[in-house]
């Protein structure tokens, strides 16, 4: 019974200082003015502000990613129709299957590939674009032989090191590299 009696004086005392800890602490605060009480709406409208943000860079890198992958798909298309033009006869002033020169079978090309229409001659050709540097050529590029006016040969960049051209040396079109004619310039017009 003593026992009894020493607990329960012992738990007295423990909830006796729980309770004047609560009211230190409740009194230790100074109240609030409503002014700086934050609203609860704010944090709702501040974290539908994050969600916002986040989806819309999510969005703008899918946009980004699509049109990457679109821009890509236009200029393999343009080497694919290219290729499927191999072994065409060279014919001066030839426009069509039956047989192209340069700006004649670049002009088909980009035609039948993309719908864009590209001038007659391989001077206009070459105003078109962006000039890019021989070493950050991308499929679809054109290539030129000459300068300014002086501009006599286009052809299309194929990737690795190669190219797509009507060819008057082969007489046909034909796949060639950098070692068999070297271009002097070339003009980014997919983009």
């Amino acid at each position: 019974m003593v026992m009894f009696k020493v607990h329960t004086k012992a738990a007295g005392m423990i909830v006796a200082a729980a309770l004047l800890a609560a009211l230190c602490t409740a009194f230790a605060h100074t109240p609030a003015l409503a002014s700086e009480v934050e609203s609860p709406f704010t944090k709702v409208e501040s974290f539908a502000e994050d969600i916002r943000d986040y989806v819309g860079g999510v969005a703008d890198e899918a946009a980004a990613q699509a049109e990457a992958e679109a821009l890509e798909g236009r200029r393999q298309s343009v080497v694919a129709e290219a290729d499927a033009q191999l072994g065409v006869p060279y014919s001066y002033g030839g426009t069509t299957p039956s047989g192209f020169d340069c700006s004649g079978f670049t002009r088909w090309v980009f035609s039948h590939a993309l719908g864009r229409e590209l001038p007659r001659t391989a001077a206009e050709q070459s105003a078109l674009g962006t000039g890019v540097s021989l070493d950050e050529l991308v499929p679809g590029d054109l290539l030129f032989w000459g300068s300014g006016s002086g501009v006599y040969h286009v052809g299309i960049y194929a990737g690795d090191g190669e190219y797509i051209h009507a060819s008057t040396g082969g007489g046909r079109v034909m796949r060639a590299t950098f070692d068999y004619f070297a271009p002097d310039f070339a003009k980014r017009v997919i983009e």
